[in-house]
């Protein structure tokens, strides 16, 4: 009991040493719902295991789907997965099956593009799925069957940016009966109509440190969370190039131009 109870007091320590030094004054409640996220989960914002993103007076805090896998290969019961995007446009299915050695058969989960496509106000794909349709969709289909696959681990955990829609619409999702179990507001605050949407440059921005947060690290990754702290479109979307250019240069940029 004093080791848990020691886990939770550094994670808490954690959190609150990330929030200061990335200088984010976020309202009480979204700071003590981060705080209380990172504590229950033992989440490491430095590593970017949680985050939150500011828009406006609001904030989403979210986690990256690696997470989930991590946590998943910690229990011992992971026996192996793969994950599949099968079709294209519209008609795009990712596939997932997961491995457990305690289970006698394997867990199987799929996602359809029409369904977890992320669409601007005007009813646009936004941009990072208009690029890379398939891998946005894979990564829904990973965080999404990781949670159902290992409840007791990951239920109630944040999502990933991936699942937050930017239009006022509920995400399309089959784990509400998981959510049910934890606080409305600890995993995703509710939207108010209108102004309170994530823009377009702070969703890019933060799913492109999500798929390279092994290129971008360090201080490139701090002046990101401070873009993106910010709230200020300018910031961010001067930001999103700067991650790109720095990205191209290292010759690992997958993105159009």
């Amino acid at each position: 009991m004093n080791e848990i109870k020691a886990v939770e007091a550094d994670s808490k320590a954690v959190a609150v040493e990330y929030l200061r030094s990335m200088g984010m004054n976020l309202p009480q409640r979204y700071e003590a719902q981060f705080i209380e996220l990172c504590k229950a989960y033992q989440l490491n914002p430095f590593k970017r295991e949680c985050y939150a993103v500011g828009y406006g007076e609001r904030w989403n805090i979210i986690t990256g789907y690696e997470v989930y896998i991590k946590r998943a290969e910690r229990t011992g019961k992971l026996d192996g997965w793969e994950c599949a995007v099968e079709g294209s446009g519209n008609d795009m299915v990712a596939k997932l099956t997961i491995y457990r050695k305690d289970w006698q058969h394997p867990f199987h989960h799929f996602v359809l593009y029409r369904e977890a496509v992320q669409r601007t106000k005007d009813g646009s794909v936004n941009s990072m799925w208009a690029k890379m349709g398939s891998f946005m969709l894979r990564k829904v289909c990973i965080a999404q069957g990781f949670r159902l696959c290992f409840p007791d681990e990951l239920g109630g955990m944040p999502y990933t940016s991936d699942e937050l829609p930017e239009v006022n619409v509920t995400p399309q999702s089959e784990y509400h009966d998981y959510q049910a179990s934890a606080e409305p507001t600890a995993q995703r605050p509710q939207e108010a109509p209108g102004d309170g949407q994530p823009t377009e440059s702070a969703m890019r921005l933060d799913g492109i440190l999500s798929e390279y947060s092994k290129f971008i690290t360090g201080k490139p990754l701090e002046l990101a969370n401070e873009a993106l702290a910010s709230g200020d479109e300018a910031k961010i979307a001067a930001m999103v190039d700067r991650c790109v250019n720095y990205l191209k240069n290292c010759k690992v940029w997958k993105g159009a131009d």
